[in-house]
């Protein structure tokens, strides 16, 4: 007969206990040995800039479809930003001119065969409709594709250097130097990241375990966790060929840190009480280890599996983030649950010192407030009336979803001194914020079309709202003449829209939409009927990953709900309280995105959330909920096996919630740390996490699920039934 897994718990306490100094040194060992032999994830090349783009966009499409036809870039990854708010004076400009014109004809010495220049000066004459005359000028930078981003930002600065006068300096803006800006400024922030983290858990691991022993175990834990870690999302990068962006190390630091936090808690507190009954040290490692090593497994499970499906989304950068989240969660997990009980059985009393509590002393009072909240909810008519309360807060929460709004941008996280950013809004104030991305619109038809044609198109184009200006065959006579905007037949042309709002948010997305919907009206008044458009550029590739993020949103989110609810069904043996709990974890998170919404786009007034930070948010709380509920529902159903369920609760919760509250809180102020980094994605990160997990811990875990499972009575462990042996029994998890 097959062993049960309370008997397979069991032997695994008692073999972690049995060899403790073994299981400690190994651990410690094969951390230092990986750490110098292993190559790290920072040590790794990271991905691309071009990792937040989908490489399915249409936009993409059109764009090598443009270079097909034109052998000629016109649009620009990198671009220089001149402003004189006096005026550029005629030698500047002149100089502007022929500098681009110098790179053009491989005259400058230094830069690659294949580099070019387009430079535009906000004359009346180029650009009509631009807030300024004279004041400033724009140099768009074409390098082949096969020099990396740092190169080419350093071919840009040495063009920049060419351009600059004493009083009108130069500036590099745009996608790569945004990006690359990003990813310095989270590697400057990423040990103050680290160090508040650490110091987050020292302080709150102190105070409640009242010893300086227990925070260092757990640091212990997580620095051997950290290690292995980012080793072996390393290894799963160079072995799956999928390069893992930088920005994303300070998420895997603060979710190990968090995660190892959040079990090693529940091991040092069930050790602790223990302890305080006076039991041996070894057999209380054994029974504490026998009890919380299946359920920090699933817990672990749950974290790791509904943060992996973030691999089903059709984004590189989500499907990269997702698996390494997975690994460095599993690895946290594995690495607490053995190194954590090796090292209580090791140390004993001495781990607590000098918080022990005597024996005998019984567990902690509930606090006057705390009783009263347990007999509301655990009374059956009060807790439906609790319950519909907390649901219906939740609910108001949540109405900040119907203003939330996306953005894919590399400028616009940057502080307003970084110098892509600066670059920017002087680029906008002389001409428009779109002129830093504008939009390509490749017109193609079967017979030529004439330039004159061309022509009237793009100043009827010029007049739709949302438009400051265009650029194509017939206004800019330079291009028409080199054939930069209009083949030789005359089968094909280029028109260059810029934009009224900035290229890579959701008003440019609108502003967009509503051209796009104007071109074909447009094109048969300027006798071009027949011609086909497409689309290319920032504004054109952001409504294309933010097409894609809702839909990966909606598909991330079903599959990190079956996975959550198909593990708790299993972990509880009931079809139907997991249904309830992830559908609580599910309003929480409405909740919490709501109110990001609310403080973000309301309060500080941005135009949008960075795109990534909601689904990474949904996948994460939702797992973290399941991992609490996995801790707070098993005890209460366990308690269910010798008393009526409101006594169960009321019993359950106190010990339960403790435990869960401080490592809530722990994790909850661990992601809180990101708001370090001098980015907005990071800080609307940092703010939703915070928020999410702190209305997990106190409304949702404390309040809304025992009010739910008194509402529910027993029927919420069918086809399970308390009274007979249950799962937390036979797993002996409790």
């Amino acid at each position: 007969m097959a062993p049960s897994a309370g008997s397979l718990a069991l032997t695994a306490a008692r073999a972690i206990v049995r060899w403790r100094w073994i299981v400690a040194a190994v651990w410690i060992v094969g951390a230092v040995l990986a750490y110098v032999f292993a190559s790290g994830l920072s040590t790794l090349p990271s991905a691309n800039v071009d990792f937040l783009i989908p490489t399915h966009a249409k936009a993409i499409t059109v764009e090598k479809e443009s270079l097909e036809r034109f052998h000629i870039p016109l649009l620009a990854q990198i671009a220089v930003v001149q402003r004189d708010a006096a005026g550029l004076s005629e030698v500047q400009q002149a100089r502007t001119a022929q500098t681009a014109l110098a790179l053009d004809q491989k005259r400058l010495p230094g830069f690659p065969e294949k580099a070019l220049a387009f430079p535009l000066v906000n004359t009346r004459k180029v650009f009509p409709r631009a807030r300024e005359h004279s004041t400033t000028a724009i140099t768009y930078l074409f390098f082949s594709q096969q020099l990396d981003a740092p190169r080419q930002r350093g071919f840009g600065v040495r063009y920049a250097r060419l351009l600059a006068a004493p009083d009108t300096p130069a500036w590099l803006t745009g996608s790569i130097p945004g990006q690359l800006e990003q990813s310095q400024a989270v590697k400057n922030a990423l040990p103050r990241v680290e160090y508040a983290t650490l110091a987050v858990i020292v302080v709150i691991l102190g105070l409640y375990f009242r010893g300086l022993l227990a925070p260092l175990v757990t640091l212990g834990s997580a620095a051997i966790s950290y290690v292995l870690a980012q080793r072996a999302v390393g290894l799963y990068s160079t072995e799956t060929g999928s390069a893992v962006p930088h920005e994303i190390q300070p998420l895997l630091i603060v979710l190990l840190l968090g995660v190892v936090t959040d079990y090693s808690v529940f091991f040092l507190s069930g050790m602790r009480a223990r302890l305080a009954e006076g039991e041996d040290r070894l057999e209380a490692a054994t029974v504490t280890t026998r009890r919380f090593l299946p359920i920090i497994a699933t817990a672990g499970l749950l974290v790791s599996a509904g943060v992996a499906t973030l691999r089903v989304a059709t984004l590189a950068f989500l499907q990269v983030l997702g698996p390494a989240m997975a690994i460095t969660v599993f690895v946290g997990a594995v690495v607490a649950m053995t190194f954590v009980p090796a090292v209580m059985s090791i140390l004993g009393h001495a781990i607590f010192w000098p918080g022990l509590p005597r024996a005998g002393g019984g567990p902690p009072a509930v606090s006057r407030i705390q009783a009263r909240v347990l007999r509301l909810v655990a009374n059956r008519r009060a807790s439906a009336l609790a319950a519909l309360g907390v649901a219906v807060a939740l609910g108001v929460a949540a109405t900040g979803l119907i203003r939330s709004e996306l953005e894919v941008t590399p400028i616009g996280p940057l502080t307003s001194g970084a110098p892509a950013k600066r670059a920017a809004k002087d680029a906008g104030r002389g001409f428009a914020p779109g002129i830093v991305g504008p939009t390509e619109i490749l017109l193609v038809r079967s017979r030529p079309m004439p330039t004159r044609s061309l022509a009237r198109f793009g100043r009827l184009l010029g007049n739709e709202r949302g438009v400051a200006g265009v650029l194509g065959p017939g206004l800019v006579p330079e291009a028409t003449s080199s054939h930069v905007m209009r083949t030789r037949r005359g089968t094909a042309a280029r028109v260059l829209v810029v934009l009224e709002d900035t290229p890579f948010g959701p008003a440019a997305i609108t502003s967009l939409k509503r051209v796009a919907r104007s071109v074909p009206p447009l094109l048969a008044r300027a006798d071009l009927a027949g011609t086909t458009a497409g689309y290319a550029g920032a504004t054109a590739i952001a409504q294309d990953t933010v097409d894609d993020i809702q839909h990966d949103l909606l598909y991330v989110l079903l599959a990190a709900f079956l996975v959550n609810v198909v593990l708790l069904m299993v972990f509880l043996r009931s079809l139907v309280a997991p249904l309830y709990l992830v559908g609580a974890s599910a309003l929480a998170l409405a909740a919490t995105i709501g109110l990001t919404t609310f403080v973000f786009q309301g309060v500080l007034d941005y135009s949008s959330l960075t795109y990534y930070v909601p689904i990474a948010v949904a996948v994460l709380l939702i797992s973290f909920g399941s991992d609490y509920n996995v801790f707070v529902v098993g005890r209460i159903y366990q308690e269910r096996r010798d008393r009526p369920l409101r006594e169960a609760i009321e019993v359950a919760m106190p010990s339960a919630s403790r435990a869960v509250t401080v490592a809530g809180v722990t994790l909850a102020c661990s992601f809180a740390t990101l708001a370090l980094i001098p980015l907005s994605s990071f800080r609307e990160f940092a703010f939703a996490m915070f928020v999410g997990v702190l209305l997990d811990t106190f409304v949702v875990r404390s309040l809304l699920i025992p009010a739910l499972i008194s509402t529910v009575g027993d029927r919420s462990w069918w086809p399970g039934v308390p009274g007979a042996q249950s799962a937390g029994r036979e797993h002996g998890v409790y």
